[in-house]
């Protein structure tokens, strides 16, 4: 049985949620930078495999988490999963060797496989189909103004207090998290799959290689990450170690990606994109975004470094908008925590892939020479695969699956 169709979007439980989750993000980046600035003595390839030790459960766990996202009521998954993330957080604090860290990595994110495509699978269920663009404009406004801070904090935190209040404040967040459903009184309840077979947990994989849009979406972005995804590890090497920034200087112009993701989410926030406008609107943003990180590559100071930064906020919040309405719009309600789990999963691989590469080129070739292949490598994958969904329509998608 289908959801019962909305009259009205519930923009004040939709807001609740979005600042709450915002919130969170901030615990999270404060400690993804706290856990770099801690590590980054170790070198490129140990930041390679933080990321890697981040991505795998993503991978591994994402047809379970999703099936979990499905059959279980959002008022019972958030509080579990967000009293241990918050358990988990604090145990940072512990000095223990790499390796432990690694692990503890890998645990934290095992945990957060779960949590997003709950959440995730929830928001169409509180937003008409043609708001939702509105709602991730805004959803990526919040999230924006909380990563515009964290980096900065984290910088000043473990400058001035070591590595301690980084971790403290993130688990906070987390038992915040943990009460939304109830105080907004938002829920999506749990679906008994009425097809009990070994497959029914990789649903979500096979709707989105059967789905004529999401197929060419799925794969467009997955190449487009496989090709940039060294960034994640370059990045901070360009700006600290060939540029000469500290951490504050780094915090504040990795916060500039979040200002402009904050002015590109605030125009959403006010108008939505139709079915029409979201492939195109995708496809156009990978491409500022591939040239955002090429002016990076090549940057030859912090300044120009700093525009680079903002013009690829404001390509991502168009991005992050188009890619998720899509995926909501063209997916059945029941199975939307396996395909949200799916689609991170598909995404997360290309980042894995990326990343491990990344590593081992930043310890052999320049950083900027690596980054600059990365770049080129985004635009032949734009080239490649941006036919089949521009020219795509996103119209919403019936709610009869097989599961």
């Amino acid at each position: 049985m289908s959801a019962p169709e909305l009259t009205e979007s519930r923009w004040a439980a939709l807001h609740g949620i979005a600042i709450a989750r915002a919130l969170s993000m901030f615990g999270t980046v404060v400690t993804i930078w706290a856990l770099i600035f801690r590590e980054r003595a170790e070198g490129p390839m140990a930041l390679a495999s933080m990321f890697i030790a981040a991505g795998l459960p993503y991978i591994l766990f994402g047809p379970w988490a999703g099936w979990v996202a499905d059959r279980f009521s959002t008022r019972q998954i958030i509080p579990v999963v967000s009293v241990v993330q918050a358990g988990l957080t604090l145990a940072f604090i512990v000095d223990v060797p790499f390796w432990a860290v690694l692990v503890m990595i890998f645990g934290y994110n095992a945990i957060a496989a779960i949590e997003s495509p709950a959440w995730q699978a929830l928001i169409p269920q509180l937003a008409k189909p043609g708001d939702l663009t509105r709602v991730y404009g805004f959803n990526q406004g919040y999230t924006a103004a909380g990563q515009i801070g964290a980096p900065v904090a984290a910088g000043i935190l473990v400058g001035t207090t070591g590595f301690v209040w980084p971790f403290v404040i993130d688990a906070a967040s987390f038992l915040v998290l943990a009460v939304v459903p109830f105080v907004l009184r938002v829920n999506r309840p749990g679906h008994q799959p009425h097809v009990d077979h070994k497959e029914s947990a990789l649903a979500g994989y096979r709707h989105l290689w059967g789905d004529a849009l999401l197929r060419p979406v799925t794969i467009l972005l997955a190449t487009f990450i496989l090709a940039i995804g060294v960034v994640n590890t370059g990045e901070v090497f360009l700006i600290m170690d060939i540029m000469g920034a500290n951490e504050t200087q780094y915090g504040i112009i990795a916060a500039l990606f979040a200002v402009g993701n904050l002015v590109g989410s605030s125009i959403l926030g006010f108008r939505a994109i139709g079915p029409e406008g979201q492939p195109r609107g995708l496809v156009l943003s990978l491409w500022v975004l591939s040239t955002g990180i090429l002016a990076l590559a090549i940057s030859p100071n912090l300044w120009v470094v700093a525009v680079a930064n903002t013009i690829a906020g404001l390509s991502h919040a168009v991005l992050h908008a188009t890619a998720n309405t899509m995926l909501q719009t063209r997916t059945p309600e029941k199975i939307r925590g396996r395909v949200n789990a799916a689609f991170s999963g598909f995404m997360t691989f290309g980042n894995i892939i990326a990343t491990a590469i990344g590593g081992f080129a930043l310890g052999i070739w320049g950083i900027r020479e690596v980054i600059v292949t990365s770049s080129v490598l985004s635009f032949v994958a734009l080239v490649i695969w941006q036919r089949a969904v521009w020219r795509a329509k996103a119209e919403p998608l019936s709610e009869s699956v097989d599961d």
